[in-house]
C-alpha cells in the first residue's frame, strides 16, 4: 500500500471516528459546561444579574435536574420493556401491572420532591428583585422576548 493511500486511510477513519463522537455527545445532549455554565444558564445569569455564589447555587439544582429526568427518561424505556414482557405473556398478570404502575409512581414522587426541594433552594438563593424578574421570564415562556417584538404577536 502507498503512503499516499495509507494516510489518506487513517484520515478517513480519523474523521468517521471524531464524527461518531460528536453524534454520541449530540445524542446524549450531554451539557457543556463551561466558565459559567452552560449557555442557557449563562444567559439566565445574565438576565438576572446574579452573584457568582447565587450562580453556583442554580448551576447545581439545573444539574441536579437534568440527572433526576435523565434517570426519569431511563425508567421511561425500562417501563415499555416491562410492558412489552407483560404483553407478551399469554394472560395479562393483574399483578405484574400494578407493580409495575407502582415503580413508575414512585420514581414520579421522587421526583416530584426533588423538583420542590430545588424551587425552595433558588427561591432562597435569589433576592426579590431577581424573583421578579424570573417570574417575567417564566411568564413569557422560552422565546417570548421574540414572540413580541416589533409589535407583533
Amino acid at each position: 500500500m502507498s503512503p499516499f493511500l495509507a494516510g489518506a486511510l487513517g484520515a478517513l477513519a480519523l474523521l468517521v471516528t471524531l464524527g461518531a463522537l460528536r453524534r454520541v455527545a449530540w445524542h446524549r445532549r450531554l451539557p457543556r459546561w463551561r466558565a459559567g455554565g452552560p449557555l442557557p444558564l449563562r444567559r439566565l445569569f445574565a438576565r438576572l444579574g446574579t452573584r457568582p455564589e447565587q450562580e453556583a447555587v442554580l448551576s447545581e439544582e439545573a444539574g441536579a435536574l437534568w440527572r433526576e429526568l435523565g434517570a426519569l427518561r431511563e425508567d421511561g424505556r425500562a417501563a415499555r420493556q416491562e410492558l412489552a414482557d407483560l404483553f407478551s405473556r399469554e394472560a395479562l398478570d393483574a399483578a405484574a401491572v400494578s407493580a409495575a404502575l407502582d415503580a413508575r409512581l414512585a420514581r414520579l414522587q421522587a421526583v416530584r420532591a426533588r423538583l420542590a426541594e430545588g424551587l425552595a433552594r433558588v427561591h432562597a438563593t435569589l433576592d426579590a428583585g431577581q424573583r421578579a424578574r424570573l417570574v417575567a421570564l417564566v411568564e413569557r415562556g422560552p422565546g417570548g422576548h421574540r414572540r413580541h417584538a416589533h409589535g407583533r404577536c
